[in-house]
């Protein structure tokens, strides 16, 4: 197969790509999506407007990484009429599970140093996420011989599903991820090799490339919910979510995750360059220079900009807590009638 043959764009990849373009085109305010946050991580839209700007390539899923603090849930109990079900049908799922905390930005100001007051704009890292402080204690199993759910802290580095229309499109994007460090890249699925030349043909699936890095990952147990129930939705009252840590010991969560967001910026950073310079150069482009999308900046340029950015969202974060501090002092009589 010649290289124009390999690098030819089928037509059904262009149907799902304008079908993907139109749904991320749609207003930040009408945007949503099946993740915890709703919408495109702030951090990360410049690169999959860069990505989805190359022919071949469009973007499914992204995280531009984030902080999180989980409450497992509980699978269902399946009554004796649906077990034969079971047998047939796995059930998936995190169960009846909660998002308590999530933040795609580093919590500066939380990393405070051992001996400080412990807390970021007056409020502690136990509060923000949703915990009561306990004695550190973990307890036993409950009187229905269930062991409590626990809670859970992640630092998760930046994921990227990318559909590319051909092997050939997808080519350079696993090398620029294996370049830039995020080494656990690889195809979805092998579905797209089942062409009797090795190629799949012009009706079957589009490879999607997964960039990712396990090695940034962070996890930890920091506390525990003792309960019963299956969904905490039904009892009508949220649950009591208990400490397993000190304060010290969550600062100290936080600060590795803060370091780990710069790492996890770096590497988003050499992704984009090396992958613009890959897939220009399996192109085959007839000039020497390479081309580069609309918009395009350079390494130096787009570091100032999101140092100006991040200056910029840090002084609103500073404002809002100075209006929420300037709330809770007013009186009682300000902001409740008896």
């Amino acid at each position: 197969m010649s290289e124009a043959q390999a690098s030819a764009i089928p037509e059904l990849f262009e149907s799902r790509k304008r079908k993907i373009l139109a749904e991320l085109s749609v207003p930040d305010a009408e945007y949503t999506d099946l993740s915890p946050k709703g919408s495109v991580d702030e951090g990360i839209r410049d690169l999959i407007q860069d990505i989805n700007g190359l022919p071949g390539l469009v973007t499914t899923s992204s995280c531009a990484g984030r902080i999180s603090v989980f409450l497992e849930g509980r699978k269902k109990q399946l009554k004796p009429q649906e077990e034969q079900v079971r047998q047939f049908v796995a059930s998936g799922g995190k169960g009846a599970g909660k998002w308590l905390y999530v933040s795609h930005d580093p919590l500066q100001g939380y990393d405070a140093p051992r001996g400080g007051e412990g807390s970021y704009q007056g409020r502690p890292l136990h509060k923000l996420f949703g915990m009561v402080p306990g004695d550190g204690k973990p307890p036993g199993l409950n009187k229905q011989g269930k062991a409590p759910r626990l809670v859970r802290f992640h630092f998760e580095p930046l994921i990227l599903h990318i559909m590319t229309a051909t092997l050939h499109h997808a080519h350079p994007v696993l090398s620029a991820a294996s370049s830039s460090g995020f080494r656990e890249s690889g195809l979805q699925s092998l579905r797209c090799l089942e062409g009797d030349d090795g190629t799949r043909g012009d009706d079957g699936p589009s490879p999607i490339v997964a960039v990712r890095s396990a090695g940034l990952s962070l996890e930890s147990v920091i506390g525990y919910c003792e309960d019963g129930d299956a969904n905490d939705s039904t009892a009508g009252n949220e649950p009591i979510v208990h400490s397993l840590v000190t304060e010290e010991y969550l600062q100290m969560l936080v600060a590795i995750s803060n370091e780990r967001f710069s790492v996890n910026t770096e590497r988003k950073e050499r992704f984009r360059e090396n992958l613009l310079d890959l897939y220009s150069a399996s192109q085959g482009a007839k000039s020497k220079k390479k081309t580069k999308p609309p918009g395009w900046e350079d390494a130096q340029t787009r570091r100032e900009r999101m140092r100006a950015e991040g200056l910029l969202r840090k002084q609103r974060l500073q404002d809002e807590a100075k209006n929420n501090e300037a709330q809770d002092t007013l009186p009682w009589s300000c902001d409740r009638m008896d």
